[in-house]
């Protein structure tokens, strides 16, 4: 496991099942008292090394009906890497339903122009029974209509 100076601020939970107990800590209240340096398994023997149930390292394995400290240590998540987003606007692609006049599938959000116009291009030749939007926001930028259905004509 990581040490406790890598571990994102915020609160670090301690639970054990057993003897019931929980704690709530942040995790710069944990990096004042015992040091950025600490393991986080060792974070957690400090935590709990008052548990009846707690077995010190090197001691023999409990038997069948004693009871173990099961104590649990839930870090705060790590921070999310976000992608950096290009400059220009984005302009998405999508394929509307034939009836109610709704979005019925998002194909893509796609940021040059150019691309943009050959992804809608490209949905247009998938979905050719279905109206496509290229859009910039509300803007339309490029609409596939659908042509005409002729009911009751038959082929001569």
């Amino acid at each position: 496991m990581g040490r406790l100076g890598n571990v994102q601020p915020g609160r670090v939970y301690v639970d054990c099942a057993p003897c019931r107990r929980s704690g709530r800590y942040t995790v710069a209240s944990l990096i004042d008292r015992y040091g950025a340096d600490v393991p986080t398994v060792d974070l957690l023997r400090h935590l709990t090394a008052s548990c009846r149930y707690q077995r010190r390292p090197g001691a023999t394995p409990a038997r069948k009906y004693e009871h173990l400290c099961l104590a649990a240590i839930t870090l705060p998540p790590p921070a999310k890497q976000i992608p950096p987003v290009p400059p220009g606007v984005p302009y998405t692609i999508e394929v509307w339903r034939d009836a109610g006049g709704n979005v019925a599938l998002h194909l893509a959000t796609i940021y040059p122009l150019s691309m943009a116009l050959a992804a809608f291009e490209a949905a247009c030749r998938e979905w050719p029974t279905h109206e496509v939007t290229l859009r910039d926001r509300a803007r339309i930028v490029r609409k596939r209509e659908v042509p005409p259905r002729v009911d009751g004509a038959s082929p001569s």
